[in-house]
């Protein structure tokens, strides 16, 4: 497996697609709501397997300095409960610590809360309830305390 930026056109297309089939075709929304206004102001992650299939998408949204937002995280029904979630999700937020980002906010489906509970986020609130039957919880993980120094550059005692 591994973890590209979508930079060719047929990139774009695997990864829309797959981002497509996970998250909007099953409650029969058109293709169009893949997309959103934040796209621009996003870095994007494709996961490919060793045939150059996709199997993962996530993306990372800038929301601010400080702030950076999971969205789109879709992983191949035959890869679920398998680890490419959790994956996706370290790359992306290895991208917040390289932006230095402090902390990571998201919007999960009520069938993904537990996932991202495992991985150190915490349900903040209620969120938003998608096409009249999807809901959603904000929950956040901080990456970097503002308080405290870089640990990157602490040296031992």
């Amino acid at each position: 497996m591994k973890i590209i930026t979508p930079l060719t056109d047929e990139e774009w297309d695997m990864y829309y697609v797959l981002r497509y089939e996970i998250l909007r075709k099953p409650w029969d929304q058109p293709f169009d709501t893949t997309f959103d206004e934040w796209e621009t102001n996003s870095v994007h992650a494709l996961m490919l397997n060793d045939d150059g299939k996709p199997v993962a998408t996530g993306r990372l949204q800038i929301n601010s300095e400080d702030e950076g937002q999971v969205r789109s995280m879709a992983v191949i029904n035959s890869g679920q409960g398998k680890g490419l979630g959790t994956q996706m999700l370290r790359w992306l937020e290895a991208e917040a610590g390289h932006r230095r980002m402090s902390h990571i906010v998201l919007d999960a489906r009520d069938d993904a809360v537990n996932f991202y509970k495992r991985n150190g986020y915490l349900v903040e609130s209620d969120s938003y309830i998608l096409f009249n039957t999807i809901v959603h919880y904000r929950m956040k993980k901080v990456i970097r305390s503002l308080a405290s120094p870089n640990p990157e550059l602490q040296t031992p005692d």
